[in-house]
Parts: C-alpha cells; sequence; structure tokens
C-alpha cells in the first residue's frame, strides 16, 4: 500500500510540474519573442537604405515615430509622404477654422516634426482634406504614388493596413492605393511594403487615458492578431522620447496630454512597433529591411 501511495505522489507531482511549466511557458512566450528579437543578429548596416512612409494626414506618423528616430540614427534615407492637406482637421482647443489657414499651419508642424527627427522635408500631395474617395483622385493618386517610387526609389514603404488604424477612409484609401501601385511597380530595389498593426492581444484596459479623445482611439482601433505581425522593430526610450518630442509639433490637433496619451498607447506595445508584410510572413524579423 505505501508503494502504491508513492507511485501515485510521484506521478502528481510530475503532472503538477508539466502544468505549471505549461502556464510558465504560456506567461513568457511575448517575453521570449522580443528576446530573440534582441539577440537576433542585426544587420550590418542600413545606411544608404531609403524608407517612404505614406500616411494621409499630418499627425499619422505619430504611432511609428520611434522607429523614424530609430532609422535616421542608422543613417536610413527617410521620406514622409502626406496625401491630403488636413484642411477639416478642425479642433475646440485650436480654434482654426477649416480651410487654407489650417492647412498652412499643419503643414508647418508637418515640417517641424521633420526637423526634429532630422530627416528630410515632407512631400506634400495636398489633396482636399476627406476627399481621396472621389474617382479622379483615387487615379491621379494611383499616377503620383507610382512617380514617387521612380523618384525615390524606397526600399520599404510603410502605410496603415486595411483598416486605416482606426476606420478613416483616407487612411483606407491610401492604404488601398499605396498597395495597388506596389504590387504593380515592385522589384529589386522596391521590395517591401509593410502594414502599421497595433496587437489584438494588447487592449490597453489596464491604461488609464487623461483624454476621451485617446480613449476613443484605443476603443476604436482595427487591431491585428499578433501571430500576423511578424516585422516587430524594437526602439529605445530615447527614440520613444524623441518621437515624443516631434509629436508635440501637432499642436492644432492635440493638447499636449492627448499627445502624452498617444505615446502611451505606443509603448504599451513592448517597445516595439509591429508590422505585417502585405502578403504575409511567417519569420518573425527586427528590421523593416530584411
Amino acid at each position: 500500500m505505501m508503494i502504491k501511495n508513492l507511485i501515485h505522489l510521484i506521478a502528481f507531482s510530475i503532472l503538477f510540474i508539466l502544468t505549471s511549466c505549461t502556464d510558465l511557458d504560456k506567461k513568457t512566450v511575448d517575453q521570449k519573442d522580443n528576446q530573440m528579437l534582441n539577440n537576433a543578429p542585426q544587420q550590418n548596416s542600413n545606411k544608404d537604405k531609403t524608407l517612404m512612409a505614406i500616411f494621409a494626414h499630418p499627425d499619422d506618423e505619430i504611432v511609428i515615430s520611434p522607429i523614424l528616430s530609430k532609422y535616421q540614427k542608422e543613417g536610413v534615407n527617410i521620406h514622409l509622404v502626406i496625401v491630403t492637406d488636413g484642411s477639416k482637421g478642425v479642433t475646440p482647443h485650436a480654434n482654426i477654422p477649416a480651410g487654407e489657414l489650417l492647412a498652412k499651419t499643419r503643414a508647418e508642424e508637418a515640417l517641424c516634426v521633420t526637423k526634429t527627427l532630422e530627416f528630410n522635408p515632407p512631400i506634400f500631395l495636398s489633396y482636399i482634406d476627406g476627399d481621396l474617395a472621389q474617382k479622379e483622385n483615387i487615379n491621379s493618386l494611383d499616377e503620383k504614388i507610382d512617380s514617387l517610387f521612380t523618384k525615390y526609389r524606397p526600399n520599404t514603404v510603410i502605410s496603415f493596413g486595411p483598416g486605416g488604424q482606426y476606420g478613416h477612409p483616407d487612411h483606407r484609401i491610401v492604404s488601398n492605393v499605396v498597395t495597388e501601385v506596389f504590387q504593380r511597380e515592385t522589384s529589386e530595389s522596391l521590395q517591401n511594403l509593410l502594414y502599421y498593426g497595433y496587437p489584438k492581444e494588447i487592449s490597453n484596459t489596464n491604461v488609464s487615458f487623461n483624454t476621451d479623445l485617446v480613449q476613443w482611439l484605443n476603443d476604436n482601433l482595427k487591431r491585428t492578431q499578433k501571430r500576423f505581425l511578424t516585422y516587430r522593430i524594437p526602439f529605445n526610450k530615447e527614440d520613444l522620447l524623441l518621437g515624443h518630442t516631434a509629436s508635440d509639433c501637432h499642436k492644432s490637433q492635440y493638447i499636449p496630454e492627448a499627445i502624452d496619451d498617444l505615446i502611451k498607447i505606443v509603448g504599451q506595445a513592448d517597445s516595439v512597433i509591429y508590422f505585417r508584410s502585405w502578403n504575409g510572413s511567417n519569420e518573425i524579423k527586427n528590421n523593416i529591411f530584411d
């Protein structure tokens, strides 16, 4: 009887250990992923590579600002393309009416961003804010994006994915047209199209936001399952801080507390900016030029 009890005790102990290890594995899988990113062999140099980020509005780049800082330091040639003039982005705190004055203000803010992050001045395509859905605009935008690819020869292009970050129609149209042109013109030099994404697994329910605007943005983000977000680009505290400083340029759109909240969302995502390749990828990568 004692031997039988001893066997049962041993079996129970082994089962307990195996179960505990399984739970521990589940809890630490993301930590291991991030450790793999940090320990992964780095490309010798990204110097002379070209990155083009294409967004609908001045301020859309906030969500990737830390890696714009990161890659600028690595010698990457960065171009920020802003498709619309942002002329309808009226906010109560700035009290600037829709139209030419607001468009001018937002262009100056975008230039402030690129100066702060120390890369090329913005490329403005100057479509009227909110009018991209018009057929003639979609057709001409295709031609302009094509011309930009030919002129600047980017190696990697970044934009929002099909969800348009939080469903904004202009964001979705820019993503669609950029994808259309890329899949037609991809070449040995034009290699990667990456969609910015925010993991579904990071809900930020435990985060306290100071502004209703950013609370709404967080609640309405079109999230993506992390398994699809295989480009995971780490950034450091210095890059996050510089991204914050650059984002402060958008004074017509956000009060300081809202910028703090937006950077809080960026920082919650494991100190990583997530992307997915336009045509999918199973391999975890830590460099947008891979």
